[in-house]
């Protein structure tokens, strides 16, 4: 069995109230696995041997208005086996919490704070999750996405995984509509930061369009495709 490392940022621009997550493996698809948000309400991260069904869990805990540690404390009494579980919350307030199992894989690591919340497996160094928190806090000049993006390039430059990564997500969601402002995966790929950053410059300039597109279509600009006038 092909043990998997993972690490990842869990993130609140207190600007506008959008809530984004980026993580990356050296397994494949990891965007289907790890992050999850749900507008208004908050950002959830689950990794390290993953149960990606207690990601629901911590969201309709963070849906009933408690708070980032609450919803920690629900998922960590929820599973079976905690001590295999890494988790990492932020909510839609910004408060922010973490936990790391006995049995987390390797040199692992964990940081947060207020709009942040950092973890990883298996890492080349310990350091890497509080690096990243602190680069996302000090990036405020940056869209959320590029932020993140910002954040988790630090914990490559670092080292990053003991294995080479593979996979990459960036999911990001505006407190103005219950669809994602971002959702960019990069599935399989000898450089997933690359990759996702070239997605990011073709559809970064796009997403407000898209968005548009959706509560809007009668103001959406054209579609740039054959036969659109």
């Amino acid at each position: 069995m092909k043990i998997t490392n993972t690490f990842s940022v869990a993130g609140r621009c207190a600007a506008t109230g959008a809530l984004g997550a980026v993580v990356t493996s050296s397994s494949p698809s990891v965007g289907a696995r790890c992050p999850w948000v749900r507008s208004n309400v908050g950002v959830i991260l689950t990794q390290n041997v993953t149960d990606p069904r207690l990601a629901d869990i911590g969201l309709s805990t963070l849906e009933k208005g408690y708070d980032a540690q609450s919803a920690i404390r629900t998922m960590i009494a929820a599973s079976e086996f905690p001590e295999f579980r890494q988790l990492a919350v932020v909510d839609a307030k910004g408060k922010s919490g973490v936990f790391t199992g006995e049995r987390a894989l390797g040199v692992h690591g964990e940081f947060y704070a207020e709009n942040v919340a950092c973890i990883g497996n298996l890492l080349s160094d310990r350091a890497i999750p509080e690096a990243m928190g602190q680069r996302f806090l000090e990036r405020t000049d940056l869209s959320l996405p590029e932020r993140l993006i910002s954040a988790i390039e630090l914990g490559f430059h670092m080292g990053g995984e003991l294995d080479q990564e593979h996979s990459i997500a960036l999911l990001v969601y505006h407190p103005d509509a219950p669809f994602a402002y971002v959702d960019l995966r990069v599935d399989y790929s000898d450089d997933p930061l690359a990759d996702l950053k070239k997605v990011w410059e073709i559809y970064g300039p796009q997403a407000k369009d898209y968005k548009i597109r959706a509560v809007e279509p009668e103001l959406a600009p054209s579609y740039g495709v054959k036969g659109d006038e």
